[in-house]
């Protein structure tokens, strides 16, 4: 084959062929839907002033703490480099989740609720984390060739979902055990 100029040779090329829209949704397991789902429904719920119980509030760090975990375990590759992404993004978002935290709640220990103001923050938060985790497994899908790097960058991205949320849980217990009960 030639290329564009008479003579020019083309490169062959080993990238995965072009995939539709369709084909790449239809192989999304049913449990990310699931999970979009809940996310997109917490998120909506935050939008108003809501009081939840205790455990509906741990609920959330939890399924995020769970889901950077198994995804490290899923796409490190083989290698421990995701994993020392990994490390390194929890260590450093853990802070900023521990500082931004709970601050807009108020904790009513004994009725085991909590009184949540309003925000789309969490909207955004969640649709926003569960975006990129998903662009970078379609990524790894289409581009095989560039596994090693996607896996690295998944493995901080998991990493920093993890430690953003063990901070945020860190700080509500700490708010959780300070109160005295007395609701606001």
């Amino acid at each position: 084959m030639t290329g564009i100029l008479q003579g020019d040779p083309v490169e062959t090329r080993t990238e995965c062929p072009a995939m539709s829209l369709p084909m790449i949704l239809s192989h999304v397991p049913l449990w990310v839907w699931l999970l979009l789902s809940y996310l997109v429904w917490q998120g909506c719920v935050a939008l108003s002033d809501t009081t939840v119980t205790v455990r509906r509030v741990a609920l959330l760090p939890l399924v995020f703490v769970i889901w950077g975990l198994s995804g490290l375990v899923a796409h490190s590759g083989g290698t421990a480099t995701p994993y020392l992404a990994w490390l390194i993004a929890a260590m450093c978002l853990a802070p900023v989740g521990y500082r931004i935290g709970p601050n807009r709640m108020v904790i009513d220990r004994t009725r085991g609720i909590v009184h949540r103001k309003g925000s789309p923050w969490p909207l955004i938060r969640n649709v926003t984390l569960f975006a990129a985790q998903f662009a970078i497994a379609i990524a790894v899908a289409a581009m095989p060739d560039r596994r090693v790097a996607l896996d690295l960058l998944h493995g901080a991205l998991s990493g920093a979902l993890a430690g953003y949320f063990l901070g945020w849980a860190l700080a509500f217990r700490r708010r959780y055990e300070a109160e005295d009960g007395m609701p606001a």
